[in-house]
Formats: C-alpha cells, sequence, structure tokens
C-alpha cells in the first residue's frame, strides 16, 4: 500500500484507537471510503469518547428561529431501517377515527448522550418513543391518553438529579378528559422513560384543549408553551418546583398570554385553536395563531407588544431568516382572498411589514380549502458557498415552491383579505408533488427533501453563474448572481401517505408514515 505523509500519519493516529472501535477502525481504514467518509466515522469514535449530552436537533425545525434540519448529505432513498409505531384510536368531535404511523407535525427530535444518539418521536398509537439511532431499537416508551401528532422539544435542567436533568416536553390530544381535565402537554425524564409532570390545558373559548405546539427553552428557568386551548404559558422550567395539582404534579405557571380576542372568537367560533410553535428573535417571541393572528410577544413584558391580522385559520410555524424576517404559511380558510406564503418585517409596524405576499392555488383537499398547512423552509444554515437566498414550501394545492426571499418580479398581486395589493417573489421551481401538509427541509450538500401524501422526493439544487438579465437570475449577498437548477433523483412509497416532516442526521433521512413505519432511508 502506497500512502502519502499526511495519510500515513491519519491512518496512523487512527491505528491507536483500533483495539477500542474495532468495528469503526475498519471503516476508518478501508481507502475507498471518501474523506468525508472517513471524517465522519472518525467524528463518530469521538462522540463514543466524549459522554456528555449534544440537543442535536432538540425542537421542531431544529432551532429557535425554526431553520435547522439536521446534518449530513442524504444519498438517496433506500430503506435502512423501519420501526413500527403502531395504530391508535382517536375523536375528531364525536366521530371515531382511526390512525397509523405519525403525522403533522411528526418530526424526530435527535439527542446524543453518553456517546449514544437517539431519536425522540411520538405516534398515534398514544406512544412517546426513544429510540437508539445505530440500531433501531426501542429504549422505552410512555403511554399519553390520546395520539400525539406535534414534535417534542428537549432541554436540559441542570437543577436535576443526574437522570431527570434532559427533559422531553411533548404535547398530544386530548383524549376524553376525567372531571374536566385535560393533561396534554407533558414532560418526560430523557433518561428514565417517567413522567415528571402533566399540565391542565384548561378550557377556554376555543373548542380544542389538544397541544400540538414544540416548546421553546428560554433560558433562565424559562420555558414557554402554546396550548390549543389559545393560551400561551410561561412555565418554570425547573422539574423540582412542579407542585401537586388536581392530583398530579403540575409546573408552576409564571404568567400567561391570550391568544386571540373576543372578536376572533365571535368570527370563528370556537376555531381559534394556537397549534403552530413559537419562534425567537432576541428579545421577542413570534407566533402564528388560528385566531387570525401572527404574534409578536415580549419576554421581558410577557405580552403581546406587534400583531399581524391575517383573518385566517394560522397553522405554519413562522421561520426567521438571519435577515430577521418572518416567513409565514397562511391557510385560506376564513379568507376572501388565497393563502400562501407571506415575509414580514418585524420591525416595522404590522400594518406596513409585508414584502411580499406568494398566493397558493385553491383546491378541495380533506377540510382544508387551499394555502398552507406546513411550514416555511430556509436554507440560511445550508449555504456555504453564500449562493442566492431560497425559501421553500408545499401547499394543498399539489405544489413544490422554491423562491428567492429577497428577489419580486415587479407585479403585484392582491393580498389574502383582499384589501391590499403586494409585491410577490420569484419563484425559480414549482413541481406537482400531490398535496401536502408537511415542511421541505434542505440540506447540507446542496439538496433538498419533502413529502405529502404522494410519498417522499430528493431533489438535487445546483447554481450556475448568470448574469443579471437572465431568467430566475438572483443576486447574493456579494453582488454576484446565479441560477437555480433542481434534478429530482429520488421518490420514494408514492403509494404511502407522509404528514410529517423529515429531519436528517448522518447522511440518512428520517420520517414518519401514515401507514404505521419510522423510517430511516439513506443510499
Amino acid at each position: 500500500m502506497n500512502l502519502s505523509r499526511r495519510q500515513f500519519h491519519k491512518y496512523s493516529a487512527r491505528f491507536l484507537m483500533g483495539g477500542l472501535f474495532p468495528g469503526l477502525f475498519f471503516n476508518l481504514f478501508n481507502r475507498k471510503l471518501t474523506e468525508q467518509e472517513v471524517n465522519e466515522n472518525f467524528n463518530k469514535i469521538i462522540g463514543y469518547l466524549t459522554p456528555g449530552t449534544d440537543l442535536l436537533v432538540p425542537t421542531f425545525l431544529g432551532n429557535p428561529q425554526r431553520r435547522f434540519y439536521g446534518r449530513g448529505v442524504p444519498g438517496g432513498l433506500n430503506i435502512i431501517h423501519k420501526f413500527p409505531l403502531g395504530t391508535g384510536v382517536t375523536y375528531v368531535g364525536s366521530t371515531r377515527k382511526v390512525w397509523s404511523g405519525a403525522g403533522w407535525t411528526g418530526q424526530p427530535t435527535i439527542t446524543r448522550d453518553r456517546g449514544r444518539i437517539y431519536l425522540v418521536i411520538g405516534s398515534y398509537d398514544y406512544h412517546l418513543r426513544k429510540i437508539d439511532f445505530e440500531t433501531n431499537e426501542e429504549v422505552w416508551k410512555y403511554k399519553f391518553d390520546d395520539v400525539i401528532k406535534g414534535s417534542s422539544s428537549i432541554y436540559l435542567d441542570e437543577t436535576a438529579s443526574e437522570n431527570n436533568q434532559i427533559v422531553i416536553l411533548q404535547g398530544s390530544r386530548t383524549g376524553r378528559p376525567k372531571n374536566g381535565i385535560a393533561p396534554s402537554f407533558r414532560a418526560i425524564s430523557f433518561r428514565t422513560g417517567q413522567e415528571l409532570w402533566k399540565l391542565d390545558i384548561r378550557k377556554t373559548a376555543s373548542y380544542s384543549r389538544d397541544n400540538d405546539s414544540s416548546a421553546l427553552d428560554l433560558g433562565n428557568g424559562v420555558i414557554f408553551n402554546a396550548g390549543e386551548n389559545g393560551v400561551g404559558y410561561f412555565l418554570d422550567s425547573r422539574t423540582t418546583t412542579a407542585q401537586k395539582k388536581s392530583g398530579f404534579l403540575q409546573p408552576k405557571i409564571l404568567s400567561e398570554v391570550k391568544l386571540y380576542s373576543s372578536s376572533d372568537s365571535k368570527r370563528q367560533g370556537g376555531n381559534i385553536v394556537s397549534e403552530s410553535s413559537p419562534s425567537r428573535l432576541d428579545n421577542r417571541l413570534f407566533l402564528a395563531s388560528g385566531s387570525g393572528h401572527i404574534y409578536g410577544i415580549s419576554l421581558d413584558e410577557r405580552k403581546i407588544i406587534w400583531d399581524f391580522y391575517t383573518g385566517s385559520d394560522l397553522d405554519g410555524t413562522v421561520a426567521i431568516s438571519k435577515q430577521n424576517k418572518l416567513f409565514c404559511a397562511i391557510e385560506k380558510e376564513f379568507l376572501p382572498g388565497q393563502g400562501g406564503v407571506i415575509k414580514l418585517n418585524p420591525e416595522k409596524p404590522p400594518q406596513d411589514s409585508v414584502e411580499w405576499f406568494l398566493p397558493t392555488g385553491n383546491t378541495n383537499v380533506a377540510s382544508w380549502k387551499g394555502g398552507i398547512i406546513g411550514s416555511v423552509a430556509l436554507n440560511d444554515e445550508y449555504n456555504p458557498n453564500n449562493f442566492p437566498a431560497l425559501f421553500a414550501t408545499n401547499a394543498i394545492d399539489g405544489y413544490l415552491y422554491i423562491g428567492s426571499q429577497d428577489k419580486i418580479t415587479g407585479k403585484k398581486v392582491k393580498g389574502p383579505l383582499l384589501k391590499r395589493t403586494y409585491d410577490t417573489p420569484v419563484v425559480v421551481f414549482k413541481q406537482r408533488i400531490g398535496a401536502s401538509i408537511s415542511t421541505p427541509i434542505f440540506t447540507e450538500g446542496y439538496k433538498l427533501v419533502t413529502a405529502g401524501y404522494g410519498g417522499v422526493y430528493l431533489f438535487n439544487l445546483y447554481w450556475e453563474e448568470a448574469k443579471p438579465d437572465d431568467t430566475n437570475a438572483l443576486e447574493n449577498a456579494r453582488g454576484e448572481y446565479y441560477r437555480l437548477k433542481v434534478e429530482q433523483v429520488g421518490r420514494f412509497k408514492p403509494d404511502v401517505s407522509f404528514e410529517s416532516t423529515p429531519v436528517v442526521w448522518d447522511n440518512k433521512i428520517i420520517i414518519c408514515g401514515r401507514d404505521g413505519w419510522l423510517y430511516t432511508l439513506g443510499s
């Protein structure tokens, strides 16, 4: 074997670890591996040698700005693992439903603890599970009172005992409340799977007491959660401060924010639920409420200080770009106009904050009439070469849209309420994938993964140099122009419905199907 001096030193250093990690060592020495693959295996060893805790993807859409979707370059859509998530019965009003797998939002969280990586996912069989990422084996499961829809959030409570210092926050549907109590938001110990507390989502003017939102750890002993009862809760994050109330331990409520007005309930009845997750920009939270408002909440005052009125049901979570702009998904329900994506500048008064609006088509899918149910993805965390800033979203009209965060067409479109006209962004790619309520994700290696009622898709994103007057030429921050070319390179299970949002880790795509399975996909 002929090795360069650099290769010799690299393999010599790794040889010393071979006795401790023979399987990984064999992979390190395999000369057919690429440099990236060798480094990834080496990083796995480092992970085993450093037994701390890393919250890798700790909440829905990854970070407080809701624009991080994992690490790795997915190479394909071949099945690596399948895990059965089971089936459960729930009631929508008085109608009995049987649901399998996991759905909206359904994105697994990813945590490294004591040298191993774990997934946490809730499913329709009522169970929250901790699954070993490498072996695909269940570590523990915890049962809720009803099906679990939303994604978990994970944070560290350094005041707790060692076994309880990693805390999972998870919501569920309400079930059938006993004695008027609906404990549909809970804290579970990551290491033991034991319950730490439950929060009664109290009855309000909203018809729902579910909890689909993914909470945020705000630091300084505070977490924020939005219940479907239209209440935003500031809670004490220290699990040891939970007190017994209504027969079980409940967290200490520091303050509450009402996420609807009396006029909203008069206009929409009980359909004023808050299903989206809060996003953070400095000392403010931004939350899309089903009462028809995108709220800005001061963390200092713990009250609403900014209110953009849409008049529609809102399900998608606000994504915040590196330029501190809000990208919001709007559903068609209650609107005279169309739903779609709206970009807002939160530094301006709400009535003057719209930078552009992208309307999407109206069509009937289940109970939806159009617009967007999922969220908007941004390429901000996956653009190391500083190409132009992009957004992507899936719509009820059956299309995947990829567009410019910044460039507008020069045309005007009517807003959702038909009262004002707005600029509209350049859409550089639009492909029919079938109706979807899932959120697409950008990944490392300039790829995009998306899913819907027609399966899972994988796309390559290629940038080519362009001239300013070329069709769909986009400008980056350095004043350079590029055009985006998109290539579909894979499709998985077109006969299976996927409502959940995928996540990527270690070059693998993890996504839940409505057929009852959690899939790990790759090359």
